[in-house]
């Protein structure tokens, strides 16, 4: 059983047109703002993870003594720089405002700089290492590991094991680049099937 007050009607009474001259104000819109965020996605997941993994390519080419050439050490820059480029033009396509542009740039000056050392590893009078293959074999089989978590690092499966081959490696190691290679291509090639199968759906 309700009791109802004529003072609590009275009051409901007197605070309606408070209530609806407060619903005819304009009120701003909270909505979320999509743009920039393709820009900032690639930037801090795929840069920053090609830049990850391009450093772990490095080490391994100047262990090898791979970077005693220079042609090579320029061959490897400009192939990583295709990377960045891509990221600087998604970053002017796609940004929100100049602190987000600022910050991208920042992280792709970043990425560049990381990317340009072989230039400077090529410059150090560093022996050739009779084990070369071994390590560029194994690396090749470790970047393969990883990309049964993500498929894209067989790529860089490839590109050690075609180095390793070229390098006229001794018999182990130029067995473990034709395993490397025979999976690498198997996994590299079922990522782009699934990925154009989720383009086209």
């Amino acid at each position: 059983m309700r009791i109802y007050s004529p003072l609590c009607e009275s009051k409901w009474l007197s605070s309606l047109p408070a209530l609806l001259g407060l619903s005819l104000l304009p009120l701003p819109a909270l909505a979320f703002d999509p743009s920039g965020g393709t820009a900032s996605l690639f930037i801090i997941l795929g840069l920053g993870g090609f830049t990850l993994i391009n450093l772990f390519l490095q080490g391994l080419f100047f262990f090898a003594g791979q970077y005693r050439s220079a042609a090579f050490a320029k061959r490897h820059v400009l192939s990583a720089l295709i990377v960045p480029l891509i990221a600087v033009a998604l970053a002017i396509y796609d940004h929100r405002g100049w602190s987000d542009f600022a910050l991208n740039l920042g992280i792709i000056c970043v990425a560049i700089g990381l990317i340009l050392l072989p230039l400077q590893l090529c410059q150090i009078d560093k022996p050739s290492n009779r084990n070369a293959d071994w390590i560029i074999s194994l690396g090749a089989l470790f970047i393969l590991a990883l990309s049964y978590v993500i498929a894209p690092l067989a790529f860089f499966t490839l590109v050690l094991a075609h180095i390793c081959l070229a390098s006229s490696p001794s018999r182990v190691p130029k067995l473990l680049s034709y395993i490397s290679l025979l999976f690498g291509y198997g996994l590299f090639g079922y990522w782009l099937y699934q990925t154009a199968m989720m383009f086209q759906s």
